[in-house]
């Protein structure tokens, strides 16, 4: 019997439905659900900004998310608003049909931190909500809130009663959102509720980023998730948008191999060649192994193991390097063996950010779900029993300024790092080393006033074993999902963001800066720079296409029990039936049923291209089900029972 998790479905559906009744009975067309977050502030040109609109306007997005920022409008505490560079702003977007979400945030120096300043705060506001009116439906107060360690829930919920009680003096109809948290904040978010907050926002907004994983292994249950957080304070009637998420498409590379190299001289002064895994908890390893087979010295090997095949290769024992991935996450499931391999002379790379934070486990063949909340005491474990500790600063109140530069030791293990020094993200402490363990920095940091931080080292284990753990926390490293794993991907989460119930999607972004080809942040892009569209441009004017506004998603099961065969279905707005589906479990070809509305059920991929499966009956085709999602439509996809 085909089942799945039904406890925020149901509730879920029952809201989209009542959504749309209450559309359709106001003679009203809903309003679109597709979004992009656009960087229009940076441009300084009118015509680069009107040509961005028109190239967004053309992939049939409707919407732009990007901040309206208070320090820009009012310099001093005397001075009038100014909104001339936002009212041009404005006009070129309406010009092309697309509809504003501001942000409203980022205060003036006189006016921080703005939660010792929230009359003022409110006037601001107002103002803007009273200037743009029903051009600015929905407001966003601040973005990723939960990331500003001073910002506390109580704090925040200041800022955030200041701007409703504003926006909805100068328009009742204002819609008020939550700050988009960044992944999705459940104890933030429980905080304000107890607080009593839930008066002062009209829905929540979330950015459940999981790259480079497959949004399948997690979107969903964080979706789910925080549905019964909002359930459990009575709350799960108000709408939930997505309004950041998207996946990178940089080049590979190995962060901080300069750290590794000296790291590896000083674990084993001697050895020559290495034979290194890259420890993936993704899918897409996006050409790490090459990276790190081309940075090591020459010889060298390196393969990228998934699952189970990291500890096939552990058990042969023909290792000597493992390299875990870059994002602060690590392979849970495999953790025992890695350390074994340590315990046992290997030697461990964790390199990029917080040393093994996420746990990340294979909920199904290549889906990895990455975990949160609770779970982070696995990582914490884990980095106990290998001696290690990372920690966000060295000091209590704030992070060092300036540069990490290489100890005495690095430098004579051959560093080469950048000269100017590197940015500092996380730091270690040796403050979980044993009797007999060696803690030998690598690179450190120090400012004026004499503090110092860790931010590379070795750690050499002792007890009679010679293994080591080469720590970096430089900013953190990401793995690439490629063009074509981003356009699958897009259309993916996207189908999964509706199926779960969420009103908006707001794609990140638009438009890639491209200016370090190795930085993931700099390549979310739907188009290159020069504007030149990306695979993910065409699959998110497919998916529109395939899924226009106003289409309601169909009640019910959306993915089997194994979480690998996914297939949402949603009634277009003229009544079509239609669907998607994809697999995460194994490509090949497999017989659907389908309660056929049309002459014949059409079938598309995620790119447009229009596909012939085989018809074997009036309701049964033979699809290829792959990772590369296909559209229907033309009637209802039927789910086996048994």
């Amino acid at each position: 019997m085909l089942t799945m998790p039904l406890r925020f479905s149901i509730l879920s559906f029952a809201i989209v439905a009542a959504l749309a009744a209450n559309a359709a009975a106001s003679g009203i067309a809903p309003p679109s659900p597709y979004g992009v977050n656009a960087h229009l502030l940076w441009l300084k040109d009118s015509a680069e900004r009107q040509e961005e609109c028109r190239r967004i306007a053309s992939a049939g997005i409707s919407r732009v998310r990007f901040g309206l920022q208070w320090a820009s409008v009012q310099k001093t505490p005397d001075a009038p608003f100014d909104f001339s560079f936002y009212d041009a702003l404005f006009a070129e977007t309406a010009a092309q049909g697309l509809t504003i979400l501001p942000i409203v945030d980022l205060p003036p120096a006189w006016a921080r931190p703005a939660w010792e300043h929230l009359e003022e705060y409110g006037h601001f506001v107002e103002a803007v909500v009273a200037r743009y009116g029903e051009r600015v439906p929905d407001i966003e107060v601040w973005n990723e809130v939960n990331l500003l360690r001073e910002c506390t829930p109580e704090r925040y919920l200041g800022i955030l009663r200041a701007a409703y009680t504003a926006a909805k003096r100068a328009n009742p109809n204002v819609r008020v959102l939550f700050s988009g948290t960044a992944g999705v904040a459940l104890d933030y978010l429980g905080r304000i509720y107890e607080l009593g907050g839930a008066p002062f926002f009209d829905a929540v907004n979330v950015h459940p980023y999981c790259h480079p994983r497959a949004p399948e292994g997690y979107v969903p249950g964080e979706l789910e998730s925080l549905r019964d957080l909002m359930a459990r304070h009575g709350d799960a009637g108000k709408p939930v948008l997505i309004t950041e998420l998207g996946w990178p498409t940089h080049d590979a590379r190995v962060p901080d191999m300069s750290v590794l190299l000296a790291g590896l001289k000083i674990a084993r002064p001697g050895q020559g060649a290495w034979r290194a895994v890259f420890a993936a908890s993704s899918s897409v390893a996006g050409g790490v192994a090459e990276a790190l087979e081309e940075g090591l010295p020459p010889g060298s090997t390196a393969e990228t193991c998934l699952g189970a095949r990291l500890q096939e290769r552990l058990a042969a024992g023909d290792v000597d390097l493992v390299v875990y991935p870059f994002d602060e996450s690590f392979p849970a499931d495999s953790f025992d063996d890695v350390r074994a391999f340590v315990e046992h002379g290997g030697v461990l790379a964790v390199l990029g950010g917080m040393p093994m934070w996420y746990p990340s486990r294979e909920t199904a063949p290549g889906v990895f779900q990455i975990e949160d909340g609770p779970a982070l005491a696995v990582g914490r474990a884990a980095r106990e029993s290998l001696h290690i500790d990372g920690s966000m600063w060295p000091d209590a109140a704030k992070p060092l300024e300036g540069g990490a530069f290489p100890t005495p030791a690095a430098l004579a293990a051959g560093y080469r790092g950048d000269p100017a020094g590197e940015k500092a993200y996380r730091y270690q402490t040796p403050r979980l080393l044993l009797e007999g363990d060696e803690f030998i920095p690598l690179l450190t940091q120090r400012d004026a006033k004499g503090r110092e931080g860790v931010v590379a080292s070795v750690t050499r284990l002792g007890g009679g074993t010679n293994g080591c753990i080469i720590v970096s926390g430089t900013h953190p490293g990401q793995s690439s999902v490629g063009e074509d794993g981003q356009a699958r991907y897009l259309a993916r989460s996207m189908a999964i963001a509706f199926a779960e119930g969420v009103e908006q999607y707001f794609w990140y972004e638009f438009r890639s800066p491209e200016r370090d080809p190795f930085y993931g942040e700099h390549h979310f892009g739907l188009t290159h720079q020069n504007f030149t569209p990306k695979p993910a441009w065409g699959a998110y004017r497919n998916f529109i296409l395939a899924r226009p506004a106003g289409s309601v998603q169909t009640p019910g099961p959306w993915r089997d029990a194994k979480g690998e065969f996914f297939f949402p279905q949603w009634t277009r707005p003229d009544g079509t039936r239609a669907g998607i589906l994809w697999t995460t479990g194994t490509a090949g070809k497999r017989a659907l049923q389908f309660e056929v509305t049309a002459p014949k059920i059409s079938f598309r991929d995620y790119t447009g291209r229009k596909l012939a499966p085989v018809r074997t009956s009036p309701s049964e085709y033979i699809v290829p089900l792959s990772g590369s999602p296909i559209y229907f439509e033309g009637g209802a996809f039927v789910p086996p029972t048994d």
